[in-house]
């Protein structure tokens, strides 16, 4: 049984991949276009990448998953070998497979990560890590044969030679979409990255007191991770620690603490926002988070492969900057 996670990516299995036709009723939905977590970017983050179409199916329903690290780089060697966006190439790599995590072979008789007939395979294969074969059910061979053939259906040429690629790659207009949706989404968490530049080390073992009277209250895990923000980011200086909500909420119990950001309503404040939550995110095994609100999204540790994705508050849609978390990093930790 295909996991939950990847019931809708598993419809690009059903049709299979380069030049398998899909056959489906397609819902158009107006402004349905997935917005990026973050970016610091704009739209110039993926201007290789031409705009998604409203027309779109699997990305309606399915958010983008966070890509292997053993995959990450195929896509980036592969692209580059062939003058390609490597978002691109990601983001069909989700539609097809979640990035490998699907196997099976599609009814169509597509196999391997990026989805190819054995026929289109034997035309267009490549040995991606160089070991002498040429096998479709490889990583790195299906991640350079996928590139090479976007390439040769002219996708390196412009935007517009993009989704006439696609086209090829799949004759379904929803599937392009799809795949578009997923690359931009790609392409500016990588760029966002880039801009929030490298973040302090993580925490080494026990971090020092802070000195701030949130500390009091504080179950072991929320203490430590008061302390070791801290530490990371000195220019903190208003904390919330335990204290009633009107909601349900891990402040009372003392595992939630809540960093205010100094001048968060500007794009550097906003910006310093992003490099706390970016630190927490990396940090949260070691830090025993167990969820991250800031700036009308949410990171849940026991979903990380889902990144961060839109957040409402549980009393509905809300101009509060607070209840929208837009001037603090919630976090929340486990027992």
């Amino acid at each position: 049984m295909l996991p939950a996670l990847a019931l809708v990516p598993a419809l690009a299995l059903l049709v299979g991949g380069p030049l398998a036709v899909a056959f489906m009723t397609v819902a158009v939905v107006p402004n349905a276009a997935t917005e990026p977590a973050f970016t610091l970017c704009g739209p110039s983050s993926s201007t290789a990448l031409p705009a998604a179409g409203e027309e779109r199916r699997a990305s309606l329903t399915n958010q983008p998953t966070a890509i292997p690290d053993t995959i990450r780089p195929l896509y980036q060697a592969a692209a580059e070998r062939y003058r390609l966006p490597w978002p691109l190439l990601a983001g069909i790599g989700m539609a097809e497979t979640n990035h490998g995590r699907l196997t099976a072979t599609s009814t169509a008789g597509a196999q391997g990560l990026m989805q190819f007939l054995p026929a289109t395979f034997t035309a267009y294969g490549v040995d991606g890590d160089n070991d002498g074969q040429t096998v479709i059910t490889n990583d790195a061979d299906s991640i350079f044969s996928a590139a090479h053939y976007l390439a040769a259906s002219g996708a390196a040429e412009n935007p517009d030679g993009v989704r006439r690629a696609l086209l090829v790659y799949n004759q379904a207009t929803w599937y392009v979409n799809d795949v578009l949706t997923y690359a931009h989404h790609y392409a500016n968490e990588a760029c966002t990255a880039a801009a929030l530049g490298p973040l302090p080390d993580g925490p080494d073992g026990p971090c020092p007191p802070s000195g701030s009277g949130a500390e009091h209250g504080l179950q072991p895990n929320a203490l430590r991770a008061l302390r070791c923000v801290k530490t990371a980011f000195p220019w903190i200086t208003n904390i919330g620690g335990i204290g009633d909500r009107p909601n349900k909420s891990d402040h009372p119990a003392g595992r939630a603490i809540d960093l205010m950001i100094p001048g968060w309503e500007t794009a550097d404040g906003r910006k310093a926002g992003w490099q706390v939550a970016h630190w927490l995110q990396a940090n949260a095994t070691n830090l025993n988070v167990k969820y991250l609100i800031y700036d009308d999204h949410v990171w849940r540790s026991y979903r990380a492969d889902v990144g961060w994705t839109p957040y409402t508050h549980p009393n509905g849609p809300t101009t509060d900057p607070t209840l929208r978390h837009l001037d603090h990093v919630h976090v929340s930790v486990n027992d």
